[in-house]
């Protein structure tokens, strides 16, 4: 009977720690997720702007380019 209740007391147990793991590892999977999401609307916003100071750097060099002629 010992051993049966041993046996049952590490199969719970086991039961739990993998139960616990389960849902950090979701846990943690979430927030990449987030972080990934929050890391490309970033790296969006940053392109945004870069293509915005190419258009004004073309046209400023059209403009100087008139001036010179």
């Amino acid at each position: 009977m010992k051993a049966t209740v041993k046996h049952i007391v590490k199969k719970v147990t086991l039961e739990l720690i993998y139960d616990v793991v389960d849902e950090r590892t979701k846990e943690i999977n979430a927030r990449m997720d987030q972080m990934r999401q929050e890391h490309k609307e970033d790296s969006e916003s940053v392109n945004a702007r870069i293509d915005q100071i190419h258009t004004r750097l073309d046209q400023i060099m059209r403009m100087l380019a008139e001036l010179r002629k």
